[in-house]
């Protein structure tokens, strides 16, 4: 199985999940802004992070989103599941080889984005190593009076370390950086132009983000915005994410003390703005003065900022607490509720197998169906290799997924099947390709067949014979026929009927007249499968039609 194709299912699901929830922030931030604390602002980001990070998603019934390819899949009942998994071997439907162009071209999409993802990390981790190695090249030793500056305000932020500092003409504002160890990156002459006061708030914003632990999310976004490197809206909400980490390690800075240092923050940030040249540090670094940082709209929260209600404690927690639920989970599938020991439909039980394979039509989920001008064939392939894929009820790689086959007739068929579809079941997926092809859908107890509907009504017609009916209720256990003429073919079929069938009362199966003289079986390996079916499969792969009625089965005319 190739690991790219779920990796890209799980991050189409989660980048629409977390830009839905990106939007849903930022309408909670344009309505509460005046009332909303600027760290509870900064908290609201965590749920997109979970969403962005979180490999498996919880099912809970009052889930907004629908279910992911990883979620969870429902349990098909052991006894059920050991008839249906020998019945539903990926031998038991003989199909022509099809090129698996549909894969191909989902999986060029994948493979388009893995090229971006790393094209965008790579250039950014390049970036911060040239960066990185250009101030330590021009580092100069600090002086004595700024490292015990240093040393004061680790103290006063609270952090158990000071952190290394290094002065260097090739840092344009102060900053935070490093992976394993912290370093602190001050420009060379730091703090000549500021005064006590500035210098002492600008080192205590900066030590702030590392008890923030605002340096090891910023790596962890970086990451995040290299993998969705193709979404507008994370971009910009990584970016109000940004915006509102500064605001919040003002406030904090701000509420450190009592005294009132609003005016000193204010202009030591204006000092830099005056200072700090275009071009600025990126990725890897967290500084008090970023590009694109709304200088004026942080001014003005710091002209006006006062301690957090302590309300808020409550009210930001069931905030997050409720966001963190919208996002973070998906709702629970509902099921067609069954019967013990089968279903119940129209007063009818259904067949166990069929049971079994129902479920697994309802709780396989596929992430993404994109088919673009598509054949019917490829668009069934594609389907029959998902189910295979995401079939996470069966334990045995042989016996994973759903057999689909494809009944033709001399009608002709689309030439292209176009679809696009999220989050959508086996069953939904099959049935919208059976649609855009004119298609019937129909399942059995051991397969799901693709009937053209002009035909449809012909074999429900014949599956009402009675011998046709006393065909169904034989099973063979192995077919295995391999180029051989259709006579061949029907003898072997009549004398595994005369095997099987109870008290010996077989139908008649008889090889009628052939128009073109004598067909041929190509391939046909079954498993488990009604003698009814066996027939239909015989009679379409030498292309004779097939009659029935109460005495006996025809094939050919």
């Amino acid at each position: 199985m190739n690991t790219l194709d779920p990796l890209f299912d799980w991050l189409l699901a989660t980048t629409l999940r977390a830009s839905v929830l990106a939007l849903v922030i930022l309408g909670i931030q344009a309505m509460l802004r005046r009332w909303l604390p600027a760290h509870w602002r900064h908290a609201l980001w965590l749920p997109v992070l979970l969403v962005l990070v979180l490999p498996v998603l919880p099912a809970v019934p009052f889930g907004l989103f629908p279910r992911s390819a990883d979620a969870t899949m429902i349990a098909v009942e052991p006894s059920l599941a050991s008839e249906a998994n020998a019945a539903l071997d990926e031998n038991t439907v003989a199909t022509p080889a099809v090129p698996q162009q549909s894969g191909a071209r989902v999986n060029l999409f994948a493979i388009g984005w893995l090229a971006g993802a790393c094209a965008v990390l790579g250039a950014g981790v390049m970036g911060y190593r040239v960066n990185l190695e250009r101030i330590r090249k021009q580092a100069v030793t600090p002086e004595e009076a700024l490292l015990r500056s240093v040393t004061e305000a680790t103290r006063e932020a609270g952090l158990g370390r000071v952190p290394k500092v290094i002065v260097s003409p090739g840092v344009e504002s102060p900053a935070v950086t490093g992976f394993l160890r912290p370093l602190l990156l001050l420009p060379a002459g730091f703090p000549a132009g500021f005064n006590r006061a500035e210098e002492r708030l600008i080192l205590l914003h900066e030590l702030t983000h590392l008890k923030r632990k605002d340096l090891l999310v910023n790596w962890v976004i970086c990451v995040l915005q290299a993998m969705h490197w193709f979404n507008p809206i994370l971009w910009f909400a990584f970016a109000r994410m940004r915006a509102d980490r500064e605001a919040a390690c003002d406030a904090q800075v701000l509420s450190l003390d009592q005294a009132d240092h609003r005016s000193d923050y204010g202009n030591a940030l204006l000092k830099l703005q005056s200072s700090a040249p275009a071009r600025m540090l990126s990725l890897g670094f967290v500084g008090i003065f970023e590009r694109g940082s709304e200088l004026r709209s942080r001014i003005r929260e710091i002209s006006s900022h006062r301690k957090a209600h302590p309300a808020w404690r409550v009210g930001g927690v069931a905030l997050i607490g409720a966001l963190t639920l919208m996002g973070a989970t998906q709702a629970q599938e509902r099921q067609p509720k069954r019967q013990a020991n089968g279903a119940q439909q129209n007063g009818k039980a259904k067949d166990p197998l069929q049971v079994a394979l129902e479920k697994k039509l309802d709780s396989i989920v596929i992430p993404a169906l994109i088919l673009q001008d598509s054949s019917l064939e490829e668009a069934v392939d594609f389907l029959r290799m998902r189910s295979k894929e995401l079939d996470a009820a069966t334990e045995n790689a042989a016996l994973k997924g759903v057999n689909l086959v494809i009944r033709k007739s001399g009608t002709a068929q689309p030439k292209t099947v176009t679809l696009a579809l999220e989050n959508v079941t086996l069953r939904k997926a099959i049935e919208n390709v059976a649609e855009a092809a004119g298609l019937t859908m129909t399942v059995s107890s051991f397969t799901v067949t693709l009937t053209p509907r002009e035909d449809a009504e012909q074999l429900e017609k014949l599956a009402q014979s009675k011998a046709m009916k006393a065909a169904s209720e034989i099973i063979i256990p192995v077919v295995d026929i391999e180029d051989a003429s259709l006579k061949e073919a029907v003898d072997f079929l009549n004398l595994q009927a005369a095997e099987l069938a109870k008290d010996g009362k077989a139908p008649k199966i008889e090889l009628g007249k052939l128009e073109k003289g004598e067909a041929r079986v190509r391939a046909l390996k079954l498993r488990m499968v009604p003698l009814s079916q066996a027939l239909m499969y015989v009679a379409e792969q030498a292309k004779v039609p097939l009659f029935a009625d109460d005495e006996m089965i025809r094939i050919g005319k």
